[in-house]
């Protein structure tokens, strides 16, 4: 299979290089809010993020005269930032944010660099043309490999390596899903990005929307999960 690298023009270097320093300079702040400051501040991040998506850019994807705009707000996005705050706020489960932020992240970074470049055979061109699978493949090997190596750190016995890979590619998965589904919601609503606070990425619904799938798979199976991860 050959691969032909895409012709890069300067406008596409342009939202690339902000997207970049967009990514590092949210996910400093990001991280060293969880990892630094006690789980209440973490709490207050997800909820303003939450509140802008609801208050700014929710209303781009569906006008608040329609019945569908209150009927899915309780259940997407609302209900998957409740639970990320639930896990954030029980000590034993908290440490399962911290895998779902890091393949996430990992996941996405990986995707966008590599499809940007090599990517050639769509998922659903119809509904996201930037998404392929050359990307998808690429951002799930950088996810294993980040959890791998963190797991690497903890010491944690050879039998999960089995169970790791299989939890990771389930979660990829649901970064794809959900970011298929926001996409649908663009191109119904006319608009190419949920926001604008986020240059070079968009909205924070546009960051968020696979981590919001995949919150419903942790919190689901979060007690199968931490006897595995922990």
């Amino acid at each position: 299979m050959r691969f032909r690298l895409k012709t890069v023009n300067y406008k596409s270097l342009l939202t690339f290089s902000t997207r970049v320093t967009t990514g590092i300079v949210f996910g400093f702040v990001f991280w060293a809010i969880y990892l630094l400051l006690p789980p209440v501040f973490f709490t207050v991040l997800l909820g303003l993020i939450a509140a802008i998506i609801v208050l700014f850019e929710w209303k781009t994807l569906y006008s608040p005269s329609t019945m569908t705009f209150w009927l899915f707000l309780p259940i997407y996005p609302l209900l998957p930032f409740v639970l990320l705050i639930y896990l954030n706020h029980v000590v034993p489960y908290r440490i399962l944010l911290f895998y779902l932020f890091l393949l996430a992240f990992t996941h996405d970074t990986s995707a966008y660099i590599v499809g940007s470049i090599f990517g050639k055979h769509k998922i659903c061109p119809s509904v996201s043309p930037q998404k392929s699978w050359e990307g998808a493949v690429a951002g799930y090997i950088a996810a294993l490999i980040s959890i791998f190596l963190v797991f690497y750190q903890r010491c944690v016995i050879c039998k999960s390596w089995l169970f790791m890979g299989f939890f990771t590619l389930i979660a990829c998965a649901l970064f794809i899903m959900g970011d298929l589904v926001e996409s649908k919601m663009k191109r119904r609503a006319g608009v190419k990005d949920s926001g604008n606070l986020l240059p070079g990425h968009g909205g924070f619904l546009d960051r968020f929307d696979g981590i919001l799938f995949a919150a419903f798979f942790v919190f689901l199976f979060r007690n199968y999960l931490i006897t595995f991860l922990m």
